[in-house]
């Protein structure tokens, strides 16, 4: 146990440590993520009153293509000069890799969370009154994204198109669960009147405990088959 926490802290570190030198994604995804919100805040401007529905919206968009940014280069570096094969061939099992790699991108994607918050708080004059349910939906979002890219991430890296076969096989995987993420943003931001809720199109969500157990159930199965799954990736 204690040889595996070495070997998951030491992939951590040599990743983070090699993107905070080069500086490589963090901020083209701060960047993407704030064209974005300027677009979509722009376009709300042509429809009164509807904020608080794009604000969410503006916010799962930019965490969507920030998230696929970031893991499209999660196995960027290991791909030059076939380095991906030392780090194969070294004592670590694969599942470990992927933990590492999985962590990676979860702490990359918060950062960018952390700075794009605030900024479409403010840009769509959003209020919240339930800020540990805002934490936590976004948290479940991060990982649910990070999971199932950081595998595809590597099952595509030797294709010429992995940047649109990634984003085609990651958003697919997605879409159940962004269904239940979105709806929950909205009546965190409270975009949704309390008499539609459990209503129409929404119905079968229910409640926002009902959208974070979705949520809860489609991370825990995706992130322990994407580990058991990652051993024979890896190696095709």
């Amino acid at each position: 146990m204690r040889y595996f926490w070495l070997s998951l802290k030491a992939i951590f570190i040599k990743d983070i440590v090699t993107e905070l030198r080069a500086k490589q994604v963090l901020p083209t995804m701060i960047v993407l993520g704030m064209l974005i919100v300027w677009v979509l805040r722009m376009a709300s401007e042509a429809v009164l009153q509807s904020e608080a529905v794009i604000g969410p919206v503006a916010l799962w968009i930019a965490f969507l293509f920030a998230g696929l940014l970031a893991q499209e280069r999660s196995f960027a570096t290991e791909q030059q000069q076939d380095c991906i094969y030392a780090l194969l061939l070294a004592p670590v099992d694969e599942g470990t890799i992927y933990l590492a790699k999985l962590f990676v991108n979860i702490v990359l994607l918060s950062i960018f969370e952390i700075i794009i918050v605030p900024v479409v708080i403010v840009a769509f004059k959003l209020n919240i009154n339930n800020w540990p349910a805002l934490i936590g939906v976004l948290l479940l979002g991060n990982i649910a994204i990070s999971s199932v890219g950081t595998l595809f991430s590597a099952i595509v890296q030797l294709s010429r198109a992995r940047g649109a076969l990634l984003s085609i096989l990651v958003l697919v995987i997605l879409m159940p669960m962004m269904i239940p993420a979105t709806f929950a943003l909205l009546l965190v931001f409270g975009a949704i009147p309390p008499e539609m809720i459990g209503t129409g199109a929404l119905a079968f969500v229910g409640t926002l405990g009902s959208a974070v157990g979705y949520m809860i159930t489609f991370d825990a199965v995706f992130v322990v088959a994407c580990w058991l799954l990652f051993g024979f990736a890896i190696k095709e």
